[in-house]
């Protein structure tokens, strides 16, 4: 097996290698005048299985993973993908007529070769995205490591779901670690008042850790934190699967309050304090 790491996962491609005691592919990304990218893998890959590791996060992140799988097939005896963050994934349908449904486009796009025979992936928004996959994805849930990072802070908090869609990732996170957990709900007081309030606890003095899967602007940590705070939270960290942090989210979330903010490494950042790497390489072990 060798690692080949896509640009925008570098490190965390450099750190499944380590787990798996394997090499990792040398590659060349750059890009011509007119902006079309170039991508070579420079390593020998011949009759080796060939691991791409490359999350979505720009637009350009696809073709260089179009590209990768391209150049690998020529030479390598398999193909895996691992994209720990799979972008487009939240526009899963049509919400009007004559959109795009763009997870479809993107799946369509990665398994048009048959080169690939498996492919990995971190936390999808709904798993019901992997249906438009010929070769489907088997999700990996860091829910397990975001738990164990906040037992190692030695805290013991209330898990807050930010949302309904939330609680399933509130509830992994939480349980393992006999953290209580809750969600926060909506409910209408009039036409133009909404009352946000956890579900069943009260977090009174006591520390939160909000969970979610992706957060991009951070607006709904930062109402989530607010709302909190008012209602007597003590101390509040928000913790996430995929970290975008776009348009000033991490001053919002210190605005709103918030102590901390935790990512994963899906979306290399500073903020990427938990390693998806074991994980990846305890299912990437399984293909051997």
């Amino acid at each position: 097996m060798k690692i080949i790491p896509g640009k925008a996962s570098q490190l965390l491609a450099a750190r499944i290698a380590a787990e798996l005691g394997c090499e990792v592919a040398l590659c060349e990304f750059r890009s011509f005048p007119d902006g079309e990218l170039y991508t070579r893998i420079i390593d020998d890959v011949e009759g080796r299985h060939a691991v791409i590791v490359q999350s979505l996060i720009a637009d350009s992140d696809l073709i260089a993973l179009l590209q990768l799988i391209d150049a690998a097939a020529e030479e390598a005896s398999r193909v895996s993908a691992v994209i720990p963050y799979l972008g487009y994934a939240r526009q899963d349908k049509k919400f009007k007529r004559g959109e795009a449904v763009s997870i479809r486009a993107i799946a369509r796009s990665i398994c048009a070769s048959s080169a690939l025979t498996s492919i990995f992936v971190v936390n999808v928004h709904d798993p019901a995205e992997l249906r438009y996959f010929d070769v489907k994805p088997k999700e990996l849930d860091a829910a397990p490591v975001i738990g164990d990072y906040i037992t190692e802070m030695g805290i013991d908090p209330v898990v807050i779901g930010p949302d309904e869609g939330a609680e399933s990732l509130a509830r992994a996170v939480a349980v393992p670690h006999g953290f209580d957990y809750d969600v926060l709900q909506k409910k209408r007081l009039a036409d133009d008042m909404v009352e946000m309030k956890p579900k069943a606890l009260d977090v009174s003095g006591k520390d939160i850790v909000i969970v979610d899967d992706i957060i991009s602007t951070g607006g709904t940590i930062a109402e989530a934190s607010r709302i909190l705070r008012e209602q007597g939270a003590h101390d509040v960290y928000a913790f996430c699967v995929h970290g975008l942090f776009v348009q000033n989210a991490i001053m919002r979330m210190h605005h709103a309050g918030i102590k901390e903010v935790v990512s994963t490494d899906t979306v290399e950042s500073a903020f990427s304090r938990v390693s998806v790497a074991k994980l990846i390489a305890n299912s990437l072990s399984t293909l051997e």
